[in-house]
């Protein structure tokens, strides 16, 4: 699917999603404010002219949607602009004062800034407590196949059914724990530990940085062990009915120990073989309960085309491999516990990214602004609903963390201008903030023009380029 068709095709889905997290983002905001007696006097999901919009007659509030819908706002009495960054209007009446934003304690404008990141990690982990609760947790053990002779983990000392105990100092409860932590950390140097033989062995591997590109074309430099889980064990899963592999007399859980005097490390391999033995008998060697079977197994003849379109033939078994992964139910309370460390994980996982691009082992290309979220969207939508709630879920995160960095303009902003006015026991002065009022509007539209620059920069490509 070509870059614009994407967009378009899911540009609601995408307005719905940046709306519903503005939403809860602007609501802990205006919530916490309401709590502490101050008026809000508009609540708008986007910017510029207002479309729609509807007076609160108990509080006074306009809610409004406007015509852009990136951002919104909360607009608190006394404000002198949406961002509530202006200087107090000296014409507010002394009741209104008493409702106004910059007129109350230190600690009730802390609480009402905190909370508009503290909204959207709350969501994110409300959202992943529900999908723990409705769904469970699938997991496969943290056992690991060595795939890749000269990988990472075998030149770093990992062998094919050590169970990795923690790596990179993190405890690991799954194999997805182990692939989580390397793909973050291209080449980064961890810590391991594993189970091996009853022992417990310690020791450092490097995961290797590779450029991966996935099925929509977005390339991602991640982390490489060069290992699979126990899945790519070569065990015997499902057999198809009257296929070449019943006919000779393989059974689910057998293990493929050589073929054709080949032997087997996983079970990739086997395809490997088989493909280029079509209608030739083959002998193979298994495991079973204990014990060595030697068989002959004849593969299918399957016709086909490759992909420049020339015929080609190739052996098939008709097998496929034993999967072991195993769901984890949880009840409330457990799944409420995982889904605060996942999101506490997902917030580290941010600033890890950053750190990595500052640093250059990421490129800095991996920054996206609004465009490459539009496409995103369109790209998760195939992939069916639960993949869109972990994208909503990740963004309300990266938008609750992004917000706590301390820069003005953005909530961490604020947050250090009330710690400094704290240790003071003044604010600074008027031009002080309107300064850094300006380095961080400065510093932030710099970060959007940056970011929409790779937006563009890659749909230039993949305009030019696409066949």
């Amino acid at each position: 699917m070509s870059f614009i068709p994407l967009i378009r095709d899911n540009f609601i889905l995408f307005v719905l999603i940046i709306s519903l997290l503005v939403f809860v983002h602007e609501y802990g905001h205006y919530w916490v404010g309401v709590k502490c007696g101050i008026k809000a006097e508009v609540f708008s999901i986007g910017f510029g002219r207002e479309i729609w919009g509807w007076t609160s007659p108990k509080t006074g509030t306009r809610w409004r949607l406007s015509i852009l819908p990136l951002g919104g706002y909360v607009k608190f009495l006394g404000d002198a602009n949406a961002s509530g960054a202006g200087a107090p209007d000296d014409k507010l009446s002394a009741e209104e004062r008493k409702r106004a934003f910059h007129t109350q304690p230190l600690a009730a404008r802390e609480a009402v800034v905190a909370a508009d990141p503290a909204a959207n990690l709350i969501f994110a982990v409300i959202v992943l407590a529900i999908m723990n609760l409705v769904h469970g947790q699938p997991y496969t053990q943290p056992q690991v196949v060595v795939i890749e002779a000269d990988g990472a983990a075998a030149r770093f000392g990992m062998r094919t059914g050590d169970t990795i105990l923690s790596i990179g100092g993190r405890s690991v409860d799954s194999f997805e724990d182990i692939i989580t932590v390397a793909q973050l950390n291209p080449g980064v140097p961890l810590t391991y530990t594993v189970a091996r033989d009853g022992k417990t062995i310690s020791g450092t591997v490097t995961p290797v940085a590779r450029d991966y590109v996935d099925r929509f074309k977005n390339t991602h430099r991640l982390g490489d062990l060069g290992v699979a889980s126990v899945n790519a064990l070569p065990v015997v899963g499902r057999v198809a009915p009257d296929s070449a592999a019943e006919r000779a007399g393989i059974r689910p859980g057998d293990r493929v120990i050589e073929i054709a005097g080949q032997a087997i490390e996983h079970f990739g391999h086997i395809p490997l073989i088989i493909r280029t033995r079509p209608d030739m008998p083959t002998p193979i060697r298994l495991e079973r309960d204990g014990r060595m079977i030697d068989i002959v197994a004849t593969p299918g003849r399957i016709e086909s085309t490759d992909a420049d379109g020339k015929p080609k033939v190739e052996g098939r078994l008709g097998f496929t491999n034993g999967a072991v992964s195993i769901v984890r139910r949880l009840g409330p309370v457990d799944s409420t516990t995982s889904a605060v460390a996942q999101v506490w994980y997902m917030s580290g996982t941010i600033y890890t990214v950053i750190k990595q691009i500052v640093l250059g082992l990421r490129p800095a290309s991996e920054i996206g602004g609004p465009i490459r979220i539009a496409k995103t969207t369109g790209e998760v939508a195939q992939l069916g609903w639960p993949a869109i709630i972990m994208f909503v879920v990740g963004l309300s995160v990266t938008l609750g963390v992004f917000n706590l960095v301390p820069m003005p303009m953005l909530d961490g902003g604020h947050l250090l201008l009330y710690a400094i006015e704290w240790l003071r026991g003044e604010p600074l002065s008027a031009r002080a903030q309107d300064m850094g009022f300006r380095i961080g509007f400065a510093a932030v539209v710099s970060l959007m023009a940056f970011a929409t620059w790779n937006d563009i920069t890659d749909l230039a490509q993949r305009w030019f380029l696409a066949p």
